[in-house]
């Protein structure tokens, strides 16, 4: 049985690997310990059947291209934004090869300033979210993107808007 579930955790891996092209994010979301994420994911990878798994997810998913848009708003949606905090608080610049390993999907600019500070911005989780529902075919155009917006920021409806 355990054999069993770790060949659905490898599959689930090529699955979220084909979606999201994120090695460790992948792993993370197949189960993989967030410490060993990368070094497991890397190591399904140089494997030919894996692969070849993962480009048989990826070659649906082109067929369907909805299924990319719709990945894409989740992770904005739901991503995690711990790379890119951990990030703004290191006393130092991490190395390139540090830098290459973060998550840095949700984040839309990074600036930084002549006396070393850093500024940065994520996308909107909450445009995603609306975007989600439009796209999930259940709204009804602006009205109801409107309403989600409303709902999610704690206020109220305002007539005729």
């Amino acid at each position: 049985m355990a054999n069993s579930n770790e060949s659905k955790r490898r599959s689930l891996f090529c699955c979220h690997y084909a979606r999201l092209g994120d090695v460790t994010e992948a792993a993370r979301c197949a189960g993989y310990p967030p410490e060993t994420a990368a070094a497991d994911g890397a190591a399904l990878l140089r494997q030919s059947c894996y692969r070849r798994m993962v480009e048989t997810y990826r070659s649906a998913l082109q067929d369907n291209p909805a299924a990319v848009v719709r990945a894409g708003l989740e992770r904005l949606a739901f991503g995690r934004t711990n790379d890119a905090v951990q990030l703004v608080l290191a006393e130092e610049m991490p190395a390139p090869e540090q830098i290459q390993r973060l998550d840095l999907f949700p984040v839309s600019s990074i600036k930084r300033d002549k006396n070393g500070g850093m500024e940065v911005h994520f996308f909107d989780r909450l445009k995603a979210l609306a975007s989600l529902y439009e796209y999930s075919g259940d709204a009804d155009g602006k009205a109801a993107a409107h309403a989600l917006l409303s709902a999610l920021s704690g206020g109220t409806e305002a007539d005729g808007e």
